[in-house]
């Protein structure tokens, strides 16, 4: 009976690895051609870092436990990072994903990250990587971005950390149930909703519309001296401060009013309860 099961543990562990291996090797790269409009990321549980380089393809590398796939399904190539039941056990350790994309890729990047840890920069603040559409969908971890230049960017999380340095963009949304999101070096218009969590911007220009709509949880807006803005605030409870000097400043239970500069950006903020701080 002893050796029985000594000889079963064996076979399991073989095969074992060898689902690891065969899923390791599985579709690891998929040429990017004018067909394709997204490449798009479904990561389960893994660190990722995305390397924007001279390529013509997307390619993917997995380090650890997990099967990797990607493939083009019509005008979208997918990478996609999955666990199996035996892999959520502690002894196969943690797993590493790096994914390579051309660095002339201007379309739409899809992040749908269910924890860990993701990276992406371009190659400098003053040569951003340039791209279309960028939406982020996260569940848990901390993705971390730098250098980037994009028509539209949207962020979902109901948790997890959001960290931006040098963002420039047309249009912007950021819908958050819990977590924390600082972005600075920003220059766009911006659109905030806070179930609750933190969020701290940073504007380096403001150069469009601000809103925040807060049910809980804390908004830093950090503008520059000669910021043109008008502001609107209505709180119901919570707080919302402005430490610049507003002409014909109107302040009533909680709502605040008034212009700086020549007033030309709305800012509008509501709060249900939670703090706004506007400096």
């Amino acid at each position: 009976m002893r050796n029985f099961f000594v000889i079963l543990i064996i076979v399991l562990a073989l095969g074992t690895a060898f689902f690891i291996k065969r899923d390791q090797a599985a579709g690891t790269r998929a040429d990017v051609t004018d067909r394709i409009d997204m490449i798009e990321l479904n990561i389960d549980s893994s660190d990722t870092t995305i390397i924007a380089e001279k390529r013509d393809d997307v390619k993917a590398e997995l380090d650890g436990k997990g099967t990797l796939s990607v493939q083009q399904a019509g005008d979208t190539i997918e990478v996609e990072v999955k666990r199996k039941w035996y892999q959520w056990f502690s002894f196969f350790g943690e797993s590493d994903v790096t994914v390579y994309i051309p660095k002339d890729y201007e379309r739409h990047l899809d992040l749908n990250i269910g924890a860990g840890n993701l990276t992406f920069s371009g190659a400098s603040e003053s040569k951003p990587m340039k791209l279309d559409r960028v939406n982020i969908d996260m569940s848990s971890g901390h993705v971390k971005l730098a250098n980037l230049e994009t028509t539209e960017f949207e962020y979902d999380a109901s948790s997890g950390k959001l960290t931006i340095d040098s963002l420039k963009t047309k249009e912007s949304s950021f819908d958050i149930s819990s977590g924390d999101v600082k972005l600075t070096n920003y220059v766009g218009p911006i659109e905030g909703e806070l179930s609750s969590g933190d969020m701290h911007v940073e504007m380096e220009k403001l150069v469009g519309d601000v809103r925040f709509d807060l049910s809980s949880g804390s908004v830093k807006l950090d503008l520059p001296d000669k910021a043109d803005f008008t502001l609107k605030g209505e709180a119901s409870s919570g707080d919302i401060s402005c430490e610049f000097p507003l002409k014909n400043q109107k302040v009533d239970d909680g709502n605040i009013s008034g212009k700086h500069g020549s007033g030309k950006y709305k800012i509008d903020v509501s709060v249900s309860s939670g703090d706004v701080d506007i400096y």
